[in-house]
């Protein structure tokens, strides 16, 4: 009987804080806060990253908090400030293949970022459920940016530059801001969790 009433009272805790942890997620996937600090932070990205711009890691995360209309606004404004900063103060050539590059780099970004929308049908999730859409978004989103790129690269060339050491680091670096997109979201969340208690 003890037993039974234990399990019981063990139940409805991981029910209320999940309830929680998804009232939390509601308000802050659907807060200007949310959507305005992914707009900065991927903004500020681009001053950090010269050609290798975290877009998958951004596009991850944003396609699994976000409506998927403003998860690629995000994408295409991280983009827009990549290639404004590329053409005018990084001096990038001006040329056809230059300019079909940074194409490229937004048809691959702009899939991975409905890739993780699609994933993640319910935006409603207990934490450990959205950390695993956040790792098969994130992983699932580099697979279908790198295969857009490599498939381009026999068209535009630069084939060559797809090498383990370059792949992998690219993945870590997006890797890292997932987490740290996953850590502020989280910390968010956590936030409205205590004021709503």
């Amino acid at each position: 009987m003890t037993t039974s009433v234990s399990t019981s009272s063990t139940s409805q805790g991981m029910i209320s804080r999940t309830g929680s942890w998804a009232n939390g997620q509601r308000t802050v996937s659907q807060s200007r806060t949310w959507f305005l600090m992914l707009i900065v932070l991927a903004t500020m990205s681009n001053v950090i990253y010269t050609c290798n711009v975290p877009l998958v890691g951004f596009a991850a995360i944003s396609g699994i908090t976000l409506t998927r209309r403003k998860a690629m606004l995000i994408i295409f404004t991280m983009w827009v400030v990549n290639q404004v900063l590329g053409f005018t103060m990084r001096q990038y050539p001006w040329t056809l293949s230059t300019f079909a590059w940074g194409g490229v780099m937004l048809l691959g970004a702009m899939l991975a970022t409905v890739l993780a929308s699609y994933l993640s049908h319910n935006k409603v999730k207990g934490l450990p459920s959205y950390l695993s859409q956040a790792g098969v978004s994130l992983v699932g989103g580099y697979v279908v940016y790198e295969l857009i790129i490599w498939l381009a690269g026999f068209v535009l060339g630069g084939v060559s530059g797809f090498t383990l050491p370059i792949l992998w680091q690219i993945l870590i670096s997006n890797g890292i801001w997932a987490m740290v997109l996953t850590g502020i979201y989280s910390l968010l969340i956590w936030r409205v969790m205590q004021f709503t208690r």
